[in-house]
């Protein structure tokens, strides 16, 4: 019976699969609509015809973005094609835009440019609710070659290009919306030669391997988060992305005038063996995180006489914050780090011709987790146009009202300074969205010149109190500080008549770890009601 029971089921699934994976051209277009309208753009086709099993659109307009930022683009052609339950889109090889805005000093611009997809193709399979496209496009090339602003027009050769881009994209209708990308491409290349004025010029070109894009969105029905983005995420707009490259190179040289009036030039060079970048929205939180392989920078200039260069071996971000405001304590964390950095050897003859310092390589680690209190949404864009309006219509000079009108006759004048200052400084702190609760200082470790410092505690706000007067502790050790100080006295970098001075400086806030050992320790405590202690003496 349940052999049956199976084998029928299955039968049946078997029968319904082409009637729920069949997708038609109006239907894939209308789902294009639904997209670029949730995203903020309005789509226009100038004629739209239907052939058999061909959906044709011409000069077909989107236009999107806010009106100090504003993107349209023309499509001459857009063709879909039904076949055996799924459609195939084609746009035209070429397509034209124009980008116009307000530059920050007020003044309007226009950037055309153009478009080019030769062989591009999407083949779109599913069903009306649940849609995947595959694309294909061999190359896409950006081109931009003027910029007008205000009366004037000038060159603005830039152009971009990816090769051999494929992915999909798929979307499944609903209350939210629900999207999910990913996209590689062989190569991407950049270039540019942009005149500034009469004389200046930059010009850069370069080329970036195997990038892949990836990422997800939810979006909710009705919000616009082109618009107001705070209101979207309360909605339940939640998205992520990722961006992974292997080698990058790019140059550039520019040609120019100081501030002084005189000629300048330069040139420079960089060479990366590949990054990531992730991000992620909701109302949850927000992060991000960057990682990033070894990589070497180059730049020679006439303002200085030798190369300027260094390399780092590796590098990495790491960023976790709350977004909505709240009554209780949310994590946030902070994370840097930064391995194996050098200097050119011309750096380094500037202040240590004679090679007494350790050229070793660089490195610093951070990281720092704790809590906090949001007070107010991160993204609520009408509290702060409320606070610019309030910053507007303030009087201009805060001092003199306090002297003239908040303090009594008899009162010096320092005094109503001091109460404006402490009025400001209250505002400010009111006007910070984040309250730290707690904070853990889980690594900090600095390790450069032959000296080494590595810190690690935990502090928190006191009941009923703020972090400015925490409680806690933090414990720090050191190597090479004294040998560091010598050598730095040795080469006149330190006067010698400072050296006792910076010796009795570090000798209040360390004590040595082991007799005859150039190790340092270091146990600074915070106390209720603000006091401190370093190594058992009260500095506060």
């Amino acid at each position: 019976m349940n052999l049956r029971l199976t084998s029928s089921a299955l039968a049946l699934a078997a029968m319904t699969a082409p009637a729920f994976a069949d997708v038609t051209p109006d239907q894939v277009w209308q789902s294009w609509l639904d997209y670029y309208q949730s995203m903020g753009y309005s789509v226009t086709p100038g004629k739209q015809d239907t052939a058999g099993e061909t959906l044709t659109l011409s000069d077909v307009e989107f236009i999107g973005g806010p009106e100090d930022g504003r993107v349209s683009m023309t499509v001459p052609q857009i063709a879909l094609t039904g076949d055996d339950g799924k459609v195939t889109t084609v746009f035209a090889d070429t397509m034209t835009g124009l980008a116009t805005g307000k530059t920050e000093a007020g003044e309007a611009y226009e950037v055309p440019f153009a478009v080019a997809m030769p062989g591009n193709k999407i083949v779109t399979s599913g069903a009306a609710e649940d849609m995947t496209h595959e694309f294909d496009y061999p190359r896409i090339d950006l081109t931009l070659t003027t910029m007008k602003s205000g009366d004037k027009e000038k060159p603005l050769p830039i152009k971009l290009g990816l090769a051999d881009s494929t992915g999909t994209f798929h979307v499944v209708a609903g209350a939210p919306a629900k999207y999910d990308y990913a996209m590689k491409s062989s190569q991407i290349t950049f270039s540019g030669d942009i005149p500034e004025s009469e004389g200046e010029k930059v010009k850069f070109d370069g080329t970036l391997d195997g990038a892949e894009i990836s990422g997800e969105m939810a979006l909710p029905q009705g919000a616009k988060p082109e618009e107001d983005m705070n209101a979207a995420l309360k909605a339940g707009l939640a998205m992520s992305g990722t961006v992974k490259a292997g080698a990058l190179a790019a140059s550039f040289d520019f040609a120019g005038t100081s501030d002084e009036g005189q000629p300048q030039t330069g040139a420079g060079k960089y060479d990366g063996q590949g990054f990531d970048l992730s991000f992620a929205l909701s109302r949850d939180g927000m992060s991000y995180q960057a990682g990033s392989d070894a990589g070497r920078f180059e730049l020679t200039t006439s303002d200085v006489p030798f190369p300027i260069n260094y390399a780092i071996e590796s590098g990495s971000f790491d960023m976790q914050m709350p977004v909505m405001q709240s009554d209780e304590a949310q994590p946030f964390k902070f994370a840097y780090s930064l391995a194996g950095l050098t200097l050119g050897d011309a750096i380094w003859n500037l202040f240590d011709a004679q090679g007494q310092l350790p050229r070793d390589p660089a490195s610093l680690d951070v990281d720092v987790t704790g809590t906090a209190k949001v007070t107010k949404d991160l993204f609520d864009q009408t509290a702060a146009d409320d606070a610019a309006a309030d910053d507007a219509t303030a009087p201009a000079d805060a001092t003199d009202d306090a002297t003239a009108e908040g303090m009594a006759d008899a009162a010096p004048a320092d005094d109503a300074e001091a109460t404006a200052e402490a009025d400001a400084e209250a505002d400010a702190a009111a006007d910070q969205p984040f309250a730290p609760v707690d904070l853990a200082i889980n690594q900090f470790a600095l390790n450069a010149l032959g000296a080494k410092v590595t810190a690690e505690g935990a502090l928190k706000a006191p009941e009923n109190g703020d972090m400015t007067a925490p409680i806690g502790q933090i414990d720090a050790h050191a190597e090479g500080l004294n040998g560091l100080i010598d050598k730095l006295g040795s080469m006149g970098l330190i006067p010698e008549d400072q050296i006792m001075g910076y010796r009795m400086m570090l000798a209040m806030f360390a004590k040595p770890e082991a007799e005859g050992e150039d190790k340092l320790v270091s146990k600074v405590e915070f106390k209720e009601g603000g006091s401190i202690f370093v190594n058992g003496q009260q500095m506060k």
